[in-house]
């Protein structure tokens, strides 16, 4: 079965009317047609989505030279469809899709970098390129020249070849494939073999604006947005800086001076919390220790946190191991309750001996070392019965 390609002669047509080749039952109903407007997925493109009669065509994929058409539930009639494409989405990927030919073919020809990756979805536009990042200057100059050729509204046109008759044209890409090839022109600008929908001429992609140089490895993606996706770019922009602007009372370009100031003030308060968080724990450790009792010569310690931040408990076991001659058993009482049990270096206690006695509590998971031991509980209440049995075997083992 041989489905014709109607937007290969008009990507701009919206509907159309065309005969059953076949209908397939099931969890995922499809037809076949002898002619279809629908794109489906394939060349970096996504497919096209519209209806046939009533129902909603949901994908489209090529199958040799047939189109499926996957729709949410079959027509009524068997017969001749109209079909409706979605042109909306048509239309956005007509211009993302011409527009990334333009901005591949300057690239090449400006970076001498290929294009050797692109993708196109509802959410990005991306190229890939061989090599390090293009430096500002390369980037505006690639900006630039796209736009101009964008103004000159230079026409975009497809082509039918035969294999031989492609390989002698100059083409951006050598095409990979045996039958017909379809070459898309940007006149004076680039020829590439290509399957997908395109707009007229260059002034229809409407702009190319970079928004996001990424490094990969040994290479670069480009993320991009053209036309309408350009303007929708923009106005979202436009609210951010504006909001930004307005809560920093200052203007666009003052904008990196001003939340570098921020950054800066809130390093400083960082520092200065650090700093009385650690006065905080020393002083609560010297505390504790110094009331805590005493098994032989080492303290036992217990103690739960209230605090919001659960790096507390890191913060106070490491000032109670500091003073010497203890065991610490620290429970943090927040949302999802955290403990840690730790003991000082002059202690010869290994702490892996509670193991046992952890692992036996359901509700308690954790484990560590002869030093530290540390995990979860899923509640305060199952803490403190498990720091109760804990408590009862040291002071039996550090009384001995």
């Amino acid at each position: 079965m041989i489905t014709r390609k109607l937007y290969w002669a008009d990507a701009y047509r919206r509907h159309f009317t065309a005969g059953v080749l076949h209908i397939a039952t099931g969890d995922h109903p499809h037809i076949i047609l002898n002619r279809s407007l629908f794109y489906p997925t394939g060349g970096g493109q996504p497919h096209d989505t519209g209806t046939l009669d009533e129902a909603r065509v949901l994908d489209v994929i090529a199958l040799d030279d047939a189109i499926l058409h996957i729709v949410d539930h079959l027509p009524a009639r068997s017969d001749d469809l109209h079909g409706r494409i979605d042109w909306q989405r048509r239309w956005d990927h007509m211009q993302q899709h011409s527009g990334q030919h333009l901005l591949s073919a300057v690239c090449e020809t400006h970076l001498q970098r290929p294009t050797i990756g692109f993708h196109l979805s509802e959410q990005s536009l991306t190229i890939d390129l061989p090599g390090p990042a293009p430096t500002e200057a390369e980037l505006a100059e690639i900006m630039a020249h796209t736009q101009a050729i964008i103004h000159e509204d230079r026409p975009i046109r497809s082509h039918i070849f035969s294999p031989q008759q492609a390989l002698a044209l100059d083409l951006r890409k050598t095409p990979d494939v045996h039958g017909p090839v379809r070459i898309v022109e940007i006149e004076g600008t680039d020829r590439c073999a290509c399957g997908g929908t395109h707009v007229r001429s260059t002034a229809a992609i409407g702009s190319i604006v970079i928004t996001k140089v990424e490094r990969r490895g040994d290479q670069t993606r480009l993320h991009f947005v053209c036309g309408n996706r350009a303007v929708d770019d923009h106005l979202r922009l436009l609210a951010v800086t504006q909001r930004l602007g307005d809560q920093l009372t200052t203007g666009l370009d003052a904008l990196p001076a001003a939340v570098a100031s921020l950054q800066s003030d809130l390093q400083q308060a960082q520092r200065s919390l650090r700093n009385a968080q650690n006065q905080l724990a020393q002083n609560t450790a010297v505390a504790l220790w110094s009331n805590a009792p005493r098994l032989q010569d080492i303290r036992l310690i217990r103690h739960a946190l209230d605090d919001a931040d659960p790096k507390s408990l890191g913060r106070l076991a490491g000032q109670l191991t500091a003073q010497g001659n203890c065991i610490a058993l620290l429970a943090w009482q927040g949302p999802r309750p955290r403990w840690m049990i730790a003991r000082s270096v002059d202690v010869a206690f290994d702490l892996t001996r509670l193991t046992p006695l952890i692992r036996a509590q359901q509700a308690v998971k954790g484990g560590g070392s002869a030093h530290t031991l540390q995990g979860g509980a899923s509640s305060s209440q199952t803490l403190q019965e498990l720091f109760d049995i804990l408590t009862q075997y040291l002071t039996e083992h550090l009384s001995a």
